[in-house]
């Protein structure tokens, strides 16, 4: 029986490397697909995959490559891709290594991804004016998320580390795959009706645009939009958008910058505390002052001069109104003189006296004036009243015009 050889991992890798170095297909490639789980590194190198409706290849671009690219890509860009396949020894896998990018435009769920966002915009789904506030001091929180991933052991940390004193109450669901968008649902109708708490958190770890898809459900959306609680989203990481962030009432780049917003320190509470303590203060000091004001106000001295400095009013409005009464009445006796002056020499110029002064005199007989001689007779006894006396006479004859 012969004995076989055993060959070494390394060897082994290095042994499918170099066949698939001699294909000349897999060494001049083009490759038409759509970008996924694209991450530029500080480096300058790019890391991504290439995926179909049914694979997904890994990808690196190295930077000399990326520097020669037109625009840098993006999760959904459809693209050709050309390079060549080899092996990454350490970890034993294949992957393309890009030289070159071409874009064809946007891959089939970002096009979905975009008509969404559009419809939901359109009915108002996202305007400020339907964003709930997020209360500063929750005491029971609500976390949509898987129980086994990434997201809630970061928000599990940043509680421990803050000195959590808020209740955190974990409705486990699936993050990604069919049945993840329906359970989301379930978890914010079951927090509405069954289980109510001050704030929802929703969130989940980064990924492609396909494993994040169940953010981007309008089930989800519209769950979002009619919850009565306020809801935070964070989704994957500070690059990745979903729709439950357009929707949600406070965006978190991560799940953790989520836990950060919604959970409070006790040293932020004593911070909080004292900054009121301080604002109660100056409120109270501001008051004191008010009511010294009002008792300094009310002592005798004060009211003495408030007292005298009305009297004084009083009196000059008095003195005012004595002299308008005064110039008042001059007025009114001047006018009054005048008037009757002017009626005098009105009466005296119709006075009989006035025309008796003129050479004139009034004949009366037994007190009567007479004005004909019908009615006198020879003897009868007549007074004659002149401007400065009378006389006696009687008549001698009558003489008839």
């Amino acid at each position: 029986m012969l004995k076989m050889r055993a060959f070494s991992v390394s060897e082994i890798t290095k042994y499918i490397k170099k066949l698939i170095g001699a294909d000349p297909i897999l060494n001049q490639l083009l490759i038409e697909g759509e970008i996924s789980n694209f991450t530029l590194h500080s480096s300058g190198h790019a890391y991504f995959s290439i995926k179909d409706d049914d694979s997904k290849m890994s990808c690196m671009m190295f930077s000399q490559y990326v520097q020669m690219l037109e625009r840098i890509p993006k999760n959904g860009d459809k693209v050709r891709i050309h390079g060549s396949i080899s092996i990454y020894e350490r970890d034993g896998r294949y992957q393309l290594y890009a030289q070159k990018i071409e874009f064809a435009g946007l891959g089939e769920l970002h096009v979905r991804f975009e008509a969404l966002k559009k419809k939901l915009e359109s009915e108002g789904l996202f305007d400020e004016i339907h964003k709930k506030e997020i209360p500063k001091y929750p005491q029971t929180i609500g976390i949509i998320t898987s129980p086994t991933g990434a997201a809630i052991q970061d928000i599990i940390s940043v509680a421990t580390r803050r000195s959590n004193l808020s209740s955190i109450l974990l409705y486990p669901v699936r993050v990604q795959g069919e049945y993840a968008a329906g359970e989301i649902v379930m978890g914010i109708d079951f927090f509405n009706s069954k289980r109510p708490v001050d704030l929802l958190i929703l969130s989940r770890g980064g990924g492609s645009i396909e494993e994040l898809w169940a953010f981007n459900e309008e089930v989800v959306a519209r769950a979002i939009h009619g919850s009565k609680i306020p809801v935070i989203s964070g989704v994957g990481h500070e690059t990745d958008f979903t729709i439950s962030d357009f929707v949600s009432d406070f965006r978190a780049p991560t799940p953790s910058a989520a836990a950060e917003i919604a959970i409070k320190s006790k040293d932020e509470l004593a911070l909080l505390l004292e900054q009121q303590m301080l604002r109660i203060q100056k409120q109270m000091m501001s008051q004191l002052e008010r009511y010294k004001y009002q008792l300094e106000s009310a002592s005798p001295l004060k009211l003495k001069d408030k007292l005298t400095h009305r009297i004084e009013i009083a009196q000059n409005e008095i003195e005012r109104d004595k002299n308008r009464l005064v110039a008042s009445v001059s007025r009114k006796v001047e006018t009054s003189r005048l008037i009757l002056e002017a009626s005098g020499d009105k009466i005296n110029s119709l006075s009989p006296l006035a025309t008796m002064q003129r050479g004139y005199s009034i004949v009366k007989q037994n007190g009567k004036v007479v004005k004909s001689v019908e009615g006198l007779a020879k003897g009868d006894a007549l007074t004659v009243a002149v401007s400065d006396g009378s006389v006696e006479t009687t008549v001698q004859k009558v003489v008839k015009d």
